[in-house]
């Protein structure tokens, strides 16, 4: 059987998400492993950024974007430091307490290649369910993270938003 050291928890920071956190976690806790707790920004295409950038001063757009960034980190300890007090009756996370990655990027493919940089061994991600013709045209990340990936993924089924 494959040693689970690292699992990558992914997430989309939805109302619903719990649940395939709290699956991280279990895994975590009866494998002693460290978790990665991984949100991914999808970046501006070019033509919004230069439209924003057109109506701004400059440097605001970098400016607003750190302190999005410093926001998004302060959202994800928060939720890290509830679940612990409302579902680990004090123990610590075996590995550590997760680490908060916020990374700009394709989801699917910063997921995959997070993965592949960290050594992770199991990718966790929460799934709601869609319809076949959403997937056909859009596709879901999770969807996308499975056929790309060697790493495996656990997904958990979620609550839709």
């Amino acid at each position: 059987m494959t040693e689970i050291n690292t699992i990558l928890y992914a997430t989309d920071l939805g109302k619903h998400t719990r649940p395939a956190f709290r699956m991280a976690v279990s895994l975590a806790k009866s494998n002693n492993a460290k978790i990665h707790f991984l949100y991914v920004i999808e970046p501006l295409n070019t033509n919004t950024a230069s439209l924003v950038n057109s109506y701004l001063p400059e440097g605001t757009i970098e400016d607003i974007y750190q302190r999005s960034i410093d926001e998004l980190h302060e959202k994800v300890k928060n939720r890290i430091d509830k679940f612990c007090l409302e579902e680990l009756d004090g123990e610590e996370f075996p590995g550590g307490k997760p680490v908060a990655d916020i990374i700009e990027g394709s989801p699917a493919a910063t997921i995959v290649s997070f993965a592949e940089d960290n050594n992770v061994d199991l990718i966790v991600m929460g799934s709601h369910a869609h319809s076949v013709l959403n997937n056909l045209f859009i596709g879901s990340v999770a969807d996308k993270v499975v056929n790309r990936t060697a790493t495996p993924v656990l997904l958990v089924p979620l609550k839709n938003d």
